[in-house]
C-alpha cells in the first residue's frame, strides 16, 4: 500500500472533494452539499504525500450513534485498503466519542462497499425504499448496517 496521511477536512478541500465526488459517484453530492457537511459534520480526508486528496470520509454523531454518511476513495487508490483505514478511524474517534453504534446506508449494487462493512463486522438491520437516485431517473434501495462499537 502506498503511503498516505489523515488529516480534518477543511473549506479549502471543496474543489478536491467535487472533483472525487464527480469522478466516483452516478449521483455525486453537490459542493452546496459538500459545503454543509463541511460546516455540520465530522471530516477526515487522505492525503498522498504529493498533498493530493484521494479519499475522504464524513461523519455525524448523534447522541450513542454515529453516523456515516460518506466515504470514498478516488481511482487509482481505490482496492489498496484505503477504505479501511477511513472506516478503522471512523469507529475509531465514533467509540472515543462515546458512541454505541455506528450506522450507514449503502447501495446493494456497490459491492465492493459491502464486502468492505461486512469485513468489519456491519449488519443488516434494514431496507430504505427508492432511497437512492440512479442516473436513469429510477431509484435505489439503501441497505441499512449497523456495527456495535460496545466491548
Amino acid at each position: 500500500m502506498n503511503t498516505g496521511s489523515l488529516r480534518p477536512l477543511t473549506l479549502q478541500d471543496v474543489d478536491a472533494l467535487c472533483a472525487i465526488e464527480k469522478r466516483n459517484f452516478s449521483a455525486p453530492w453537490t459542493g452546496r452539499q459538500l459545503l454543509e457537511s463541511l460546516s455540520q459534520h465530522q471530516g477526515l480526508g487522505l492525503m498522498a504525500p504529493s498533498g493530493t486528496l484521494f479519499g475522504y470520509t464524513f461523519f455525524m454523531v448523534v447522541f450513542q450513534e454515529t453516523h456515516l454518511l460518506n466515504l470514498v476513495i478516488d481511482q487509482p487508490w481505490q482496492r489498496q485498503g484505503w477504505g479501511r483505514v477511513l472506516l478503522d478511524e471512523v469507529i475509531t474517534q465514533a467509540s472515543a466519542q462515546g458512541s454505541e453504534y455506528l450506522l450507514l446506508e449503502v447501495r446493494p449494487s456497490n459491492e465492493a462497499a459491502l464486502r468492505l462493512y461486512r469485513s468489519a463486522n456491519f449488519q443488516l438491520i434494514g431496507t430504505r425504499r427508492g432511497y437512492y437516485a440512479t442516473p436513469s431517473g429510477d431509484r435505489e434501495d439503501a441497505l441499512v448496517l449497523r456495527r456495535s462499537l460496545m466491548s
